[in-house]
């Protein structure tokens, strides 16, 4: 099978990785497309994305279209493959129809939900702060309506309750590359059929803005605030304000005791931990802060450097 192979970041790069070393019996990337390079850095250095790293290992071309609409090039170059597939991994980019349109038997999408549930840009993270008990990958056609393409396959993964987001990237990793193989063959041996997603049982995320991530102690019980730091872990990871600074919580424990304490108030449960009590009276272990501008530390140690915030009141 001729494919392209549209992706950007890590994710997407060890996707394309596994399908050149572990699956090249059945698939023949002609073509991988990326985003354009960013300027990282005080010194605006440009850096490779992954996935043209991966390419470029493999000795595979790599094109970055700014904007996919305008580029003829492009599109010249993608219609002279005589591609049987094209697949959008975590690409970052609206994909225009004259792409859908390109290769023989469609443009397929694998997308981190069960889908129509959670449509968009951060279904993972949602998942996980609903407390939902499974998820999956959808895999489909892309059509020109984000996410809303017809289903060709879903494949169910359980989220257990410490998993955080990188624990479900990783198990996805595991079974994404053979059910993608898998799929494409069955659709070329017609020996699978699509199914039409019920636009009446959609539900939508967005991507992630500042104040998702913003724990507010008034507001969110124990259960609320570890989901959105499982949710979010590593990146962006969940925060307050401590001082009129605001101070990132990157490693916490949760404890399922009922304490009759005042809430949302810093103390310490014992001479090696330190903790706050939540809106349902359990307890939010600290184990490693960041404080704005300054460097990450481990509890015990910022609380040497900053002795008020014991006692300190969380709004």
């Amino acid at each position: 099978m001729k494919i392209a192979f549209f992706g950007t970041g890590d994710f997407s790069a060890n996707i394309l990785k596994s399908l050149i070393n572990d699956f090249k019996d059945d698939i023949d990337v002609k073509l991988v497309v990326s985003q354009p390079d960013k300027p990282v850095g005080r010194k605006k250095i440009l850096e490779k994305t992954p996935v043209k790293i991966v390419a470029e290992e493999n000795n595979i071309e790599c094109l970055q279209p700014n904007k996919l609409r305008e580029d003829k090039e492009f599109f010249e170059k993608l219609n002279s493959l005589d591609l049987d597939f094209i697949v959008v991994v975590a690409y970052g980019k609206i994909v225009p129809k004259e792409v859908l349109d390109a290769p023989k038997y469609g443009c397929i999408n694998i997308h981190w939900s069960i889908l129509p549930k959670y449509r968009w840009a951060s279904p993972i993270q949602e998942s996980i702060k609903t407390w939902d008990k499974k998820t999956g990958l959808t895999i489909m056609y892309m059509s020109e309506g984000m996410d809303e393409g017809d289903i060709l396959k879903i494949e169910e993964v359980e989220i257990w309750k410490n998993n955080q987001t990188p624990d479900l990237f990783k198990k996805f990793e595991e079974i994404w590359p053979k059910l993608l193989v898998d799929t494409l063959k069955w659709v070329l041996s017609w020996e699978i059929k699509w199914q039409k997603q019920d636009d009446s049982k959609a539900t939508y995320c967005s991507k992630i803005k500042k104040e998702d991530w913003e724990v507010i102690f008034e507001n969110e019980t124990w259960e609320q605030i570890y989901n959105k730091f499982r949710a979010y872990y590593p990146w962006p990871g969940i925060y307050s304000y401590f001082n009129g600074k605001k101070i990132n919580f990157e490693e916490v424990e949760l404890l399922d005791y009922n304490w009759e304490l005042n809430t949302w108030e810093v103390d310490k449960l014992s001479k090696k931990e330190i903790w706050i009590v939540c809106k349902d009276n359990k307890i939010l272990l600290l184990k490693q802060v960041k404080l704005e501008w300054k460097k990450s530390m481990d509890i015990l140690s910022f609380v040497n450097w900053n002795k008020e915030f014991l006692d300190y009141k969380f709004d």
